[in-house]
C-alpha cells in the first residue's frame, strides 16, 4: 500500500470509527479517535480528557464491532488504545485479528443490540462524565510509578506516514512484549500491586502503620498543594488563553495547508494547562468553563482537520492530469466527504469562518472535479464509439467485394477517425486516440485504394461485356471489320481488369474467349478484304473498250466471263492480223491475251480463291486453284 494511499484509507476510517463510537454513545462525547495502518496492521488509539471516565471492556467491544462491521481490506492484526490527553502512554489495550476475534466473543462482551441503538450508559462506556462528579479516575499517574511500565512501551507511532494526529510513543517495547504488544487481555486499570503478607509481628505491622499514615499524610498534603492553580497566580490560566488565542488567529490568517492541525495542536496545550486545575483550586471554576469551550472547539477543530485530510487526498488525486473516470470518482467523493465534515461545524464556532473560506474552496475544487469527470466520461464515449465503428470496418473489410462495399468500408473508416478527432486534449482517452488514428489513417488509405482499384476492375469489366456484345452483332451481319475491332476493344479491357479484384475472376474465362473470337473474326476479316480486293481488281481488268469481262466473287468460287464483244473483236483483231501478215498486231494480240490470263491467276492467288473462266457463251475455257 501506497503512502498515499494509507493515509486516505487511515483518514475515511477515523471519521467512519468517531461516527459511529458518537452513535453508540454521545454525540458531545469528547473521545476522539486516530488510526494507522502498517502493512497489514491496524493501530486504534482513542484519546480523551482525564474528565472523561470509560469502562476499557465495553469500549473496545464497541470499538471491535466497529471494526468488524466496516472490514477494513488488507488488515489481519487490529490494536486498540485509550489513553488520556497530556499522557504519553496508554493506559488499556487491546488486541484482535479479523478471523478471531476476542471481546466479540459472548465470554467476554455480548452486544445483543445495534450499536446505533445504544447509548453511552446502555452500552457501559461511560463511568462518569465528569471526575468532578465522584466517579474514580484511573490512576494512571501512580499505575506508571508503581508497576514501573515504561513510558517507552508502545511503538513509535509519531514515525507513521499516515497524515492523522500523531502519538509520542517512542523507544524500544520491552523483551516480554516483542510478539504482541498488544495482549488481548483487557487491561483496564491494569495495575501492579504488591501483596502485603498475610501473616507478620504486630509490633512491626504497627510501626509500619504508623509510619506509613504518616507519609501518606504528608504526601497528602504536598500532592494537594502543588496541583497546578492552587497556590499563587493561576498561570497555566492565562497560557491556556493565549493559546486558544493563538489558535484562533492561526485560523484566521495561517495560509498553509495544515493550519488545522497547527491550530488544534495549539488548542490541546490549552486543555492539557487547564485539565489538572484540582477542584479545590479557586481558579477551577473559570478553568472548567474555559475547558469546555475548547473542547468543543476541538471537536470542531477535529471536523476541519478531517475534511483537510480528505482535501489532500483528494488534491493529489488531481495532480497532474489527466486521470480516468474512476480517479474523478475517488475525488468527488473526497471532496464531498470533505464539505460535508465542514458542514458539521456550528455557526457559533470560531472554526466556522476558516471552515467557511475552506467550503468555497472546496467547493469550487469540486465543481473543477465535476467538470473533469464529466469531460472525461464524454472523452471515454467517443473513444468507446470509435473503437466500435472500427470494430463495423474491419468486419466490413472481411466480406468486402465490389467498390460499393468498400466504399462503406471508407466511410466507417472515416467516421472512425472523425469520432476520435473530437475527443478533447487533456483526457486518458485522448492520449488512447492520438495512438490510434495513424493505425486507423492507415486502414482508410487502404480502404480507398481498394475501392478504387475494385472501382478500375467493375469498369474495365462492364466495358468488355459491353463491346463483345456489339461485336457478336456486327458479326451476325458479316461485317467483319466492324466485328473484330469491338472484339480487339473488349479483349484489351477484359485484360485491363485488376487482378485479386472481385471482377478478376469474372474477367479470366473472358480473356480466352475474346481473343478466340477476335482471332476468328480477324479471319473473317481477311476473308472479307480478300474479297474486295479480288473485286477491286476485278474492276479494274475487266474494264475497257469494248468491256473484257464481267464476274462473281465468293469465298469459294471466282467466275469471270469474256463479254461477247471483247471476245468477238479480239477474234477479228487476231484474224485480220493474220491475213495481212500483221506480225506485231497478232503478238500484240497474243501479248496481251497472256496479260489478262496471268492478271486473273494473280488475282485468284491474292485472294486464295479458285478460279473459273468462261468465254461469252458461257463455255468454261480455263480454270485456275491458288498456290
Amino acid at each position: 500500500m501506497t503512502v498515499a494511499a494509507r493515509q486516505s484509507k487511515a483518514q475515511i476510517l477515523e471519521v467512519k470509527l468517531q461516527q459511529y463510537l458518537q452513535a453508540a454513545g454521545s454525540k458531545d462525547l469528547p473521545l476522539y479517535i486516530s488510526c494507522d495502518f502498517r502493512d497489514n496492521s491496524l493501530t486504534v488509539v482513542g484519546e480523551h480528557p482525564r474528565s472523561l471516565v470509560l469502562k476499557a471492556k465495553p469500549t473496545f467491544a464497541v470499538l471491535e464491532a466497529a471494526i468488524l462491521e466496516l472490514e477494513p481490506q488488507s488488515i489481519q492484526q487490529i490494536g486498540l488504545c485509550l489513553k488520556i490527553t497530556g499522557q504519553k502512554q496508554p493506559y488499556a489495550f487491546h488486541s484482535f485479528t479479523m478471523h478471531n476475534p476476542v471481546l466479540s466473543r459472548p465470554k467476554t462482551v455480548e452486544v445483543r443490540k445495534k450499536v446505533e441503538d445504544m447509548s453511552a450508559t446502555a452500552t457501559g462506556i461511560v463511568l462518569a462524565a465528569n471526575a468532578t462528579d465522584g466517579a474514580e479516575e484511573l490512576p494512571l499517574e501512580k499505575g506508571d510509578r508503581e508497576t514501573g511500565i515504561d513510558e517507552e512501551y508502545f511503538p513509535n507511532f509519531s514515525e507513521s506516514p499516515s497524515h492523522s494526529e500523531p502519538i509520542a510513543f517512542r523507544g524500544t517495547i520491552p523483551g516480554d512484549f516483542t510478539d504482541n504488544p498488544f495482549d488481548p487481555q483487557d487491561m483496564e486499570g491494569a495495575i501492579a500491586v504488591e501483596k502485603a503478607p498475610k501473616h507478620s509481628p504486630f509490633l512491626p505491622l504497627a510501626v509500619v502503620g504508623i509510619a506509613s499514615i504518616a507519609g501518606i499524610l504528608f504526601a497528602s498534603g504536598y500532592y494537594v498543594f502543588s496541583r497546578p492553580c492552587v497556590i499563587g497566580e493561576c498561570t497555566a490560566l492565562a497560557d491556556a488563553k493565549q493559546l486558544s488565542q493563538n489558535s484562533a488567529k492561526t485560523l484566521r490568517t495561517s495560509k498553509v495547508a495544515n493550519s488545522p492541525q497547527s491550530a488544534q495542536e495549539q488548542l490541546k496545550q490549552a486543555i492539557a494547562l487547564l485539565e489538572p486545575i484540582p477542584p479545590w483550586s479557586i481558579h477551577r471554576g473559570e478553568a472548567q468553563t474555559f475547558l469546555a469551550d475548547y473542547q468543543q472547539q476541538s471537536q470542531n477543530l477535529n471536523s476541519a482537520v478531517d475534511a483537510a485530510k480528505l482535501a489532500t487526498s483528494a488534491a493529489q488525486k488531481t495532480k497532474n492530469p489527466p486521470y480516468s473516470v474512476e480517479n474523478w470518482e475517488e475525488a468527488q467523493t473526497l471532496w464531498e466527504s470533505a464539505i460535508a465534515q465542514l458542514g458539521e461545524i456550528p455557526k457559533d464556532s470560531p472554526v466556522y469562518p476558516f471552515a467557511q473560506r475552506k467550503f468555497k474552496e472546496y467547493q469550487k475544487n469540486l465543481s473543477s472535479a465535476d467538470r473533469r469527470l464529466t469531460t472525461e466520461e464524454k472523452a471515454e464515449k467517443r473513444l468507446l464509439a470509435a473503437k466500435s465503428t472500427a470494430q463495423i470496418a474491419e468486419a466490413l473489410e472481411v466480406v468486402a467485394q465490389s467498390a460499393e462495399s468498400w466504399d462503406k468500408v471508407q466511410v466507417n473508416w472515416q467516421n472512425t477517425i472523425d469520432t476520435l478527432s473530437e475527443i478533447p486534449a487533456g483526457t486518458t482517452s485522448h492520449q488512447q486516440a492520438k495512438m490510434l488514428v495513424p493505425k486507423y489513417e492507415t486502414k482508410l488509405s487502404q480502404a480507398r485504394e481498394r475501392k478504387n482499384v475494385e472501382g478500375i476492375a467493375e469498369d474495365a469489366y462492364t466495358q468488355a461485356v459491353t463491346l463483345a456484345a456489339q461485336a457478336r452483332i456486327f458479326e451476325a451481319q458479316n461485317g467483319w471489320f466492324k466485328a473484330s475491332e469491338y472484339w480487339r476493344r473488349a479483349l484489351s479491357y477484359a485484360e485491363q481488369v485488376p487482378a485479386a479484384t472481385a471482377y478478376s475472376q469474372k474477367a479470366k474465362p473472358l480473356i480466352g474467349d475474346y481473343k478466340t473470337s477476335l482471332q476468328q473474326a480477324e479471319v473473317k476479316l481477311e476473308e472479307e478484304r480478300n474479297l474486295q480486293k479480288a473485286r477491286t481488281d476485278l474492276d479494274r481488268t475487266c474494264k475497257g473498250n469494248p468491256k473484257i469481262c464481267d464476274y462473281t466473287v465468293s469465298k469459294d468460287l471466282i467466275a469471270v466471263q469474256m463479254t461477247p464483244n471483247y471476245v468477238q473483236k479480239l477474234q477479228q483483231t487476231f484474224i485480220q492480223a493474220d491475213n495481212t501478215n500483221a506480225i506485231k498486231t497478232r503478238q500484240a494480240v497474243e501479248n496481251h491475251v497472256e496479260t489478262l490470263k496471268q492478271a486473273l491467276e494473280a488475282i485468284g492467288d491474292n485472294a486464295n480463291i479458285p478460279m473459273q473462266v468462261y468465254d461469252g457463251e458461257g463455255k468454261r475455257i480455263a480454270s485456275h486453284s491458288p498456290n
